[in-house]
C-alpha cells in the first residue's frame, strides 16, 4: 500500500492478503485497514469502527467479520527509539549472554508462567541480562521483524519493579541501533507494565496493530 496511507488511512483490500489487518498511526487521520477483497464490506465497517472510537477493541472488529474470524492478535503497542531518545540507566550492571547462558534462560522461561514466556519475545541470542546470586532474573533478547530489530524482554516475578528491564532493554536497544537507525518495541497494549518500561527506556508510540487471522 501507498506509504503515505500511514498518516492518511483508509481502506485496502487485496488479493494478496491472507489475513485483516488494522494499524492505527499515532495522529494520523484515520487507520489503515486491509485484508482480502472478498471483506471489503466488512474492512470498511471496521474503519469506520476503529475510527470514530480511537481505540482498537479486538472482540468488536472481529465480530465484524463474523465466522470467518479465528485467531486475534493484538491489539499491540508500536514504538520506536533511537539514538537521540534512548534513555539508559545508572548503576545497574548488565552483561551480554553467551551460549554458555542459554540454560540460564531456560531456567528463568521454566519459571515464569507459559503465556507471559511466549509475549515476552525473549529466545535467543543476542541478548543481555542482568544476574543475582548467578541466577538470571531479567533478560532482553535482540530479535528481526521484517529486517527490523525488535526487543523482547522478560523479568523474574520476584524481581520486578526495580528498574532491571529498563537496564536490560537499554543494552539491547543500543546494539540494535548498531545496525540500523531505529530499534522496534512492541508489546500488547493491555501490558501497561512492559509499555512503562518502553516509555521509560525512550521508545516513542508509534501505532497500534491488531491482527485477524482469517479461517479457511
Amino acid at each position: 500500500m501507498p506509504v503515505a496511507a500511514m498518516r492518511a488511512g483508509g481502506v485496502f483490500p487485496a488479493s494478496r492478503f491472507d489475513h485483516v489487518g488494522i494499524v492505527a498511526v499515532a495522529g494520523a487521520a484515520a487507520p489503515v485497514v486491509y485484508g482480502p477483497a472478498d471483506t471489503r464490506p466488512a474492512l470498511h465497517a471496521m474503519a469506520e469502527q476503529a475510527g470514530g472510537s480511537g481505540a482498537l477493541d479486538a472482540g468488536h472488529l472481529a465480530a465484524l467479520l463474523g465466522p470467518r474470524a479465528s485467531r486475534v492478535l493484538g491489539p499491540a503497542w508500536y514504538g520506536y527509539a533511537t539514538r537521540d531518545s534512548l534513555l539508559a540507566p545508572r548503576g545497574t550492571t548488565v552483561r551480554p549472554l553467551t551460549a554458555a547462558d542459554l540454560p540460564s534462560l531456560a531456567r528463568l522461561h521454566e519459571q515464569t508462567p507459559p503465556a507471559q514466556r511466549e509475549e515476552s519475545g525473549t529466545t535467543g541470542l543476542p541478548a543481555f541480562g542482568y544476574f543475582e546470586n548467578g541466577a538470571l532474573i531479567s533478560v532482553a533478547c535482540l530479535g528481526t521483524w521484517q529486517q527490523m530489530p525488535t526487543i523482547g524482554v522478560l523479568t523474574h516475578a520476584r524481581a520486578r519493579r526495580r528498574g532491571l528491564a529498563h537496564a536490560v532493554v537499554a543494552a539491547a536497544a543500543r546494539e540494535g541501533l548498531n545496525g540500523r537507525p531505529v530499534v522496534q518495541y512492541r508489546a500488547r497494549r493491555a501490558n501497561t507494565a512492559s509499555l512503562a518500561v518502553a516509555a521509560r527506556t525512550g521508545f516513542t508510540h508509534y501505532a497500534d496493530g491488531l491482527v485477524i487471522h482469517l479461517s479457511a
